[in-house]
C-alpha cells in the first residue's frame, strides 16, 4: 500500500512538473507587455504623476479626462483603471475623441458611486500598455 501512495505522489509530481514548465516552452514567443502610458490622477483631476501623459482634467463631476502622448495610439490600447478611494467604480466611457473632452488620443473616465449608481468624484490610477 505504502509503495501504491509514493508511486501515486511521484506521478502527480512528475504531472506537475511538466504541467509547470510547458508554458515556458513559448515565454520566448511572447513579450512581456509594458506600460506605454501611466497616470495617477487625483479626484480633482489633477495629475499626480505620469509617463507620456500630456494633460489630466476633471470635466464635470466624476468624468475625467486624460489625454496621452500622440506616440501612444489610444484606440487599439489595453487600459487599466483602478479606483484610489473606497466604494468608487471606475470605467472607460469614451476614447479619443469624445463629447466630453474633445481632444485627440483621449481617454474619457467615468467615475460612479455604486451605492447611489451615480457619477461622484474620485481619484484612479490608469495603466495603458
Amino acid at each position: 500500500m505504502l509503495r501504491r501512495i509514493l508511486a501515486g505522489g511521484l506521478a502527480l509530481t512528475a504531472t506537475g512538473l511538466v504541467l509547470a514548465t510547458g508554458p515556458a516552452v513559448y515565454a520566448d514567443e511572447l513579450k512581456a507587455p509594458y506600460a506605454r502610458a501611466a497616470a495617477v490622477v487625483d479626484a480633482d483631476g489633477r495629475l499626480n504623476l505620469g509617463k507620456n501623459i500630456v494633460a489630466t482634467w476633471r470635466a464635470t463631476t466624476g468624468k475625467y479626462c486624460v489625454q496621452v502622448a500622440q506616440d501612444v495610439d489610444v484606440t487599439e490600447a489595453v487600459i487599466q483603471i483602478t479606483a484610489r478611494h473606497a466604494l468608487r467604480l471606475p470605467h472607460i466611457a469614451f476614447r479619443n475623441p469624445s463629447a466630453t473632452c474633445h481632444r485627440t488620443n483621449t481617454v474619457t473616465v467615468n467615475v460612479f458611486n455604486p451605492h447611489t449608481a451615480r457619477l461622484a468624484d474620485s481619484g484612479f490610477d490608469l495603466s495603458i500598455s
